[in-house]
This record gives structure tokens, C-alpha cells and sequence, in this order.
């Protein structure tokens, strides 16, 4: 694959004839980052973008890029509307979050440093909550 993305038929092809047709072209998020995202997604890092190398040790980093790259498999065999849907409803969003410098999983980390964050905190639920009957079937 080029740097720039010179064929782009490699990675949109046709729609597949039958749902079996659609063999994923990356076989995990890594690849899709390595070899899809990063490339296509450039930003100028700093600024209101931050981005983490290790961006697999985030739980939530690793979540969005995976439902990324499920999603991007799906809609690259969906022809003309496919792509467009996959980047409005599905890359623009995560990437929003993703890239925060304000609000992302990335928050404090740099390019070129990766650092957790805490967990979100959480108080056990009062015994019996979950058996009410807005929590049963």
C-alpha cells in the first residue's frame, strides 16, 4: 500500500454478491490502524489533537478503532453510499472523541508518551436495585 492512498479500489471494492463474499480485508484494529487509518487520517498534532502511539492499552481507544474498523469492513462493500456513511455516522464521531485534547481517551498523553488515567469511580448499586421491576424482563 502507498503512502498516499493511490488505490483507493484495493480497499472499497464492488459490492460483494452475497454477505459470505465479504472476507475482512484486515484481520485486527492493528492493521486497520497501521494500514488504513494512520495514513488516510492526517492532523496536525498539538493544538486540539492529541494522539496516543499505544493507543491499544486505552480500553475506550481500543473499543472506537475496533468499532471503526468492524464498521469500515461492513461499508466498504455497500458501494457509492457506503464510505459516506461509514465517515459520517461512524469515523467522524470516534475520531472527535478519539483526537480530543479536551475530552478524548488521549487526554494526557503525547504522541510519543503514553499515560493511563484513572477509571471512571463507581459506588456499589443499594442491595436489591437491579431486582426492581424496571431492571427485569
Amino acid at each position: 500500500m502507498t503512502d498516499d492512498l493511490d488505490d483507493l479500489d484495493e480497499w472499497v471494492p464492488a459490492p460483494a454478491d452475497s454477505p459470505d463474499d465479504r472476507t475482512p480485508l484486515f484481520s485486527n484494529p492493528e492493521e486497520f490502524v497501521v494500514n488504513f487509518l494512520s495514513p488516510l487520517i492526517r492532523r496536525r498534532l498539538g493544538g486540539s489533537y492529541t494522539w496516543c502511539a499505544e493507543w491499544w492499552k486505552h480500553a475506550e481507544g481500543l473499543l472506537r478503532i475496533t468499532a471503526m474498523w468492524e464498521t469500515w469492513e461492513h461499508f466498504r462493500h455497500e458501494g457509492a453510499l457506503g464510505m459516506s456513511t461509514w465517515l459520517l455516522h461512524h469515523a467522524d464521531p470516534h475520531l472527535a472523541v478519539l483526537l480530543s485534547r479536551d475530552n478524548g481517551p488521549f487526554i494526557a498523553c503525547k504522541p510519543d508518551r503514553h499515560t493511563q488515567l484513572d477509571p471512571l469511580p463507581s459506588v456499589p448499586a443499594p442491595e436489591g436495585l437491579w431486582a426492581a421491576a424496571a431492571f427485569s424482563d
